[in-house]
């Protein structure tokens, strides 16, 4: 009997993890070329104005009333980012490689999880300057946003722990055949010592 073709559904619900981890990788790299966080102040006495500082992953624009705008170089924020870009483009490679070959393993699993936990603890940790901020009561402070590069990191954990939880569905070894609907409903031929049949007990009067 000719082996039967893997239906296109399961075959395609392999590279879900793949997928998933490619989005995160998407999330944080767009994430890394955008700005983070936006804090307004208030300056001057009289004639009050308001100086803006944008922090992105390696610089902070400063704007000040009546001067044009300034850089100045920050905390390198962008650097774990990129580090876990490369885990997470890691991930990618061995989890298309697993769903192409169909042969599981635990590394796809592991690099998957260890950019999840890289990515989280880097966008944890670009949380923190902008959760300073936040909580900066001083009376000049007017307002501190969180703007779209930050929202994409945060998006990108939340994906990159789906594809990490995720890729523990794997089948499992030495699953019998009958398992798989399309081999247990195929035709077979009937074996010499016949087809076996389940009595059922005979009902209590």
């Amino acid at each position: 009997m000719d082996p039967t073709p893997e239906p296109p559904a399961r075959r395609g619900g392999a590279f879900l993890t793949p997928a998933l981890v490619a989005l995160a990788l998407a999330l944080t790299v767009a994430g890394t070329f955008l700005p983070f966080f936006r804090t307004d102040q208030l300056v001057g006495w009289e004639t009050a104005g308001v100086a803006r500082s944008v922090v992105g992953a390696w610089r902070v624009d400063f704007t000040f009333p009546g001067q044009p705008e300034t850089s100045s170089p920050s905390a390198p924020l962008g650097l774990p980012l990129v580090l876990a870009s490369a885990i997470l483009l890691a991930a990618l490679v061995l989890g298309v490689r697993q769903a192409a070959t169909r042969h599981p393993g635990a590394a796809a699993s592991r690099t998957a999880f260890g950019g999840a936990a890289f990515l989280a603890g880097a966008v944890c940790t670009i949380g923190m300057q902008g959760a300073r901020r936040l909580l900066d009561d001083g009376p000049a402070l007017t307002k501190t946003t969180i703007l779209a590069g930050m929202w994409l990191l945060m998006a990108a954990v939340l994906v990159a722990v789906a594809a990490a939880v995720l890729s523990l569905r794997r089948p499992a070894a030495g699953r019998p055949e009958w398992a798989d609907p399309a081999v247990a409903f195929a035709d077979t031929t009937t074996p010499p010592s016949g087809v076996a049949i389940t009595v059922l007990p005979p009902d209590d009067d």
